[in-house]
């Protein structure tokens, strides 16, 4: 089971490409498959032309939220594609079987899988950095962002989550094995939930020496911030937290 191999084994295991993989690629490409257990999962490839195929590129999944939400809807709302042209990083939109990431033992398991599965495929053929690769998501999909963060943290270089709780993975504490970096993202006006929930994680967090940014929109309810440049504010957090960066939290959250 994936889950029980060290952090060590598990990053050499996650990037070993396959072989006969194809050339690397400039484009979207929306119906991308790859094998996970025995079944075959559904992911959205984006490589902007602004991405140098000859050099290690900065890679970003994005975990849709759940029911109408997709690897297809997401790129839409989010706008997220452009901020990858702007900056130049490959981004990835899993699909989530069954409209939902996570939650359930076995579909955590099975979805975590799903994520080892995509590096591995990605690596085969494009040229990732390895202390640059990060995880964004949407309302479960932000559930699953922070979880993925908690088991892969020596993969995952930095989370950041809008508008999802930490799960009750988390309810005696993140306990993850390396204090990663956290962006949290929170509408003021969510009724799905409560802004409450959020303050809450970013101080869980922060307990437990994470460091992290904690950003509170005003007039936003459950929704993706479009009016405050919030994906720049997603990329230069990532930006500034590649893997190998030493840092010391300072105990406070930042605004």
């Amino acid at each position: 089971i994936v889950m029980l191999f060290t952090a060590e084994a598990l990053l050499i295991l996650t990037f070993s490409g396959f072989a006969g993989s194809g050339e690397p690629k400039h484009g979207d490409f929306g119906a991308e498959t790859v094998k996970v257990g025995d079944s075959k999962r559904e992911y959205r490839l984006v490589v902007p032309k602004t991405v140098d195929l000859a050099k290690p590129a900065p890679l970003v999944v994005a975990f849709h939220g759940m029911l109408i939400d997709s690897k297809d809807v997401m790129p839409q709302y989010t706008k997220l594609n452009e901020t990858a042209e702007k900056h130049g990083f490959i981004i990835l939109y899993p699909n989530a079987i069954r409209k939902s990431w996570g939650i359930a033992p076995e579909k955590v398991e099975n979805d975590l899988a799903f994520f080892d599965a995509l590096l591995r495929k990605l690596a085969a053929t494009y040229k990732i950095d390895q202390d640059r690769v990060y995880v964004v998501g949407m309302s479960n999909g932000g559930y699953f962002a922070h979880l993925v963060g908690r088991e892969r943290s020596k993969i995952v270089a930095a989370v950041a989550s809008h508008s999802g709780p930490l799960g009750l993975q988390t309810l005696l504490g993140v306990n993850a094995e390396r204090k990663f970096p956290a962006l949290i993202i929170h509408g003021a006006l969510d009724r799905i939930f409560p802004v409450v929930i959020a303050r809450e994680n970013r101080d869980k967090y922060r307990r437990e020496g994470h460091e992290v940014k904690y950003v509170e929109l005003k007039n936003v309810g459950h929704m993706w911030g479009t009016k405050a440049d919030i994906n720049e504010t997603i990329w230069k957090f990532f930006d500034n937290h590649p893997l190998e960066k030493k840092y010391e939290s300072s105990g406070r959250d930042q605004h």
